[in-house]
């Protein structure tokens, strides 16, 4: 009941913490490489997307590309245990470590948890592209729950119940469903856009859609005790008779009075196929 309350955890330093870390992971991705910066910080389960999941650890052991990536976290978020916790933000792209402009752009999202030794670990990163924004975002800031849970005992059976009419919901209509779930500063993330922050932006977004979607999971985590979820998988979104198949992330985080809301809600289409 402690670590639900998060009584004995200092969760201002604990998210400080998590932002160190992406800011370390970046930082040693400029000096040894983003290769080598990845299997360094990477839990050995770590899943990664090239487009379709698959173990990020493993792929970069294996890759010879090397990617000239900067990227910074604008904000951050962290379970009552101070276990479980996520960073995103802008990133740039360059052709070679000398070019001075970036030849991309983009957001990513990387999910962290904690390792036997209380070592940030990345067990998920994903990132859609996107055009040059008109200005930079603000510096780091982070949610941290500030109230124990009412519940913490119907977490788990309410998430499951959330989740499932949240599927459902979504093939009538994205839009509304993400919307009904939605943190009143919801993260809406989808290839070739900027990024729709707070349920204003979101529903613009995604009103111009007006999709019809089915989400297949193929993976989870929750913190411990459950505060915090995510879940990732496929997708198929039918709009105006064109299907668009690709791969998704949502992001829950379970309020103070007990409801699981949508915090982050990432879709990202596949490439399309060259004839």
């Amino acid at each position: 009941m402690a670590a639900a309350r998060g009584g004995d955890v200092d969760l201002q330093k604990a998210v400080g913490s998590l932002i160190a870390a992406e800011k370390a992971y970046a930082k040693l991705a400029g000096e040894k490489g983003f290769r080598a910066a990845s299997i360094s910080v990477f839990a050995d389960d770590a899943v990664i997307f090239t487009p379709n999941p698959v173990n990020g650890k493993k792929f970069w052991r294996e890759a010879k590309e090397d990617p000239v990536l900067t990227w910074r976290p604008v904000f951050a978020s962290i379970s009552r245990s101070g276990q479980l916790g996520y960073t995103t933000g802008p990133w740039e792209y360059r052709k070679s470590r000398d070019a001075e402009q970036p030849d991309g752009f983009g957001h990513f999202v990387t999910i962290w948890r904690k390792d036997a030794n209380g070592v940030w670990q990345v067990a998920l990163d994903v990132g859609i592209d996107h055009p040059l924004p008109s200005q930079a975002e603000n510096e780091s800031e982070a949610y941290v729950p500030s109230k124990p849970l009412a519940n913490p005992e119907s977490a788990s059976p309410d998430l499951d119940k959330v989740q499932s009419d949240f599927t459902e919901s979504l093939k009538e209509d994205e839009a509304d469903a993400i919307i009904d779930h939605a943190t009143d500063d919801i993260r809406v993330y989808r290839r070739g856009q900027l990024p729709a922050v707070g349920k204003s932006a979101a529903k613009k977004m995604l009103a111009e859609e007006n999709a019809e979607t089915t989400r297949a999971p193929l993976g989870a985590g929750t913190s411990h005790p459950i505060d915090l979820a995510y879940e990732y998988g496929e997708y198929t979104s039918e709009h105006d008779n064109t299907t668009q198949r690709g791969i998704y992330l949502c992001i829950w985080q379970l309020e103070s009075d007990g409801a699981w809301k949508l915090a982050l809600d990432l879709q990202k289409s596949a490439p399309e196929k060259k004839p």
